[in-house]
């Protein structure tokens, strides 16, 4: 371990670090912007709706850059964002790093040359966020990014470099999407396979004995090495060099590499909750049409040329944020509601306007050592 990731740790377990908005602020702010970021177009009245919301928004800069931001665009928060934002802000607090750049509201000149030159990708784009900087010691600083390929943030303590990542008490790490054949088996490109060899035999494992068309709710990985190798890979896919997190006390805390290969890391780290998910988020056009026309057939559909009629009892609602956006074929398929209607007991639609749905695997993971020990594990190496 270098020197300015052993001071940086030095710094995070000799003494606490609190975050600037607790777990549960952060919560509350995420609830609070859902729910009302589409009943309003001025950003006061919005702010009017509580007071008490408002203040704590305008604590954090990034948080509040954040919230603007969507609020503008009419866009959802993104997930983990906000705890993102807290983190970065609370370490940069903590190093006295007093000025903010918001890089989208920003003129990029008024920059300080030296923090400059690290924001430009090799096409000249700039790729960061948020800066954090002190104009009284521009050797320290920290670069904020957005993009979910890549880790979340660069620190830069006495001018040199560690790589963050941010985490959540509870959050997914090293999340894949997977395609999967007409029988159910999952299936995998060769360029994944590359990318993600770690995952193969996890594949292989569910695929002896189980398919994702039968497969009732989602499928819990049982092996701590399976687990552990999936956090091995998300490090060193991504790159960082630690991941920050907090306690239950709204501390900050952090680990590192080293500790997942420790023969008592289940002590320090939980895996609970890791599975495969039998669908994710993202939806795409149909990549297994046979199994597509199966499911309609299992729920009593008519198929006519490119027209689709089931029965509306035989649909289930899509939901998303407490809202009906579709209806379920099964949980692989589902139609938008804008691209159906309903008539006479039916649900039509066209067979192109039907989505499919791709499973993840992912490990759930969790810091859950007491901080009194990662400081005696760190401090003491």
């Amino acid at each position: 371990m270098n020197n300015v990731l052993n001071s940086f740790l030095k710094d995070i377990y000799d003494k606490p670090i609190n975050l600037l908005l607790k777990s549960s602020e952060i919560k509350e702010i995420e609830d609070f912007y859902q729910k009302y970021y589409q009943k309003y177009t001025d950003i006061k009245m919005f702010y009017s709706v509580d007071k008490n919301i408002a203040r704590k928004i305008k604590k954090v800069c990034s948080v509040r850059a954040e919230i603007e931001r969507q609020f503008f665009c009419k866009k959802r928060l993104q997930s983990g964002t906000l705890c993102e934002c807290v983190l970065a802000e609370s370490i940069a607090r903590f190093y006295q790093l007093d000025s903010f750049a918001d890089v989208f509201h920003t003129y990029i000149r008024d920059l300080p040359a030296n923090i400059l030159y690290r924001l430009r990708d090799d096409n000249n784009r700039i790729l960061c966020r948020y800066i954090y900087y002190n104009k009284n010691d521009l050797n320290t600083f920290l670069i904020q990014y957005g993009n979910p390929t890549r880790y979340d943030a660069d620190f830069y303590m006495n001018g040199e470099k560690i790589k963050l990542e941010f985490k959540d008490r509870i959050a997914r790490a090293g999340e894949k999407e997977t395609e999967y054949d007409d029988e159910g088996k999952l299936v995998y490109s060769h360029s994944f396979q590359e990318e993600n060899p770690t995952y193969i035999s996890l594949i292989h494992q569910f695929n002896e004995k189980n398919n994702i068309i039968d497969l009732v709710g989602n499928y819990k990985i049982e092996s701590d090495s399976d687990k552990k190798e999936i956090l091995k890979s998300y490090f060193k896919s991504l790159g960082f060099d630690i991941l920050i997190s907090m306690d239950l006390f709204d501390s900050i805390i952090a680990i590192t590499y080293d500790c997942i290969d420790k023969d008592d890391c289940c002590s320090f780290i939980s895996f609970d909750g890791s599975e495969i998910r039998r669908s994710g988020k993202n939806s795409y056009t149909v990549f297994t049409p046979n199994l597509l026309l199966k499911s309609i057939h299992q729920v009593g559909g008519i198929i006519s040329g490119n027209s689709v009629k089931i029965p509306s009892s035989n649909m289930m609602n899509r939901m998303r944020n407490d809202k009906i956006t579709g209806r379920k074929i099964n949980h692989l398929f589902y139609v938008r509601l804008e691209s159906l209607k309903e008539k006479n007991g039916y649900c039509e639609f066209l067979i192109k306007d039907v989505k499919q749905l791709k499973p993840t695997i992912c490990v759930h993971i969790q810091i859950i050592a007491e901080r009194s020990r990662l400081r005696e594990y760190y401090l003491s190496h």
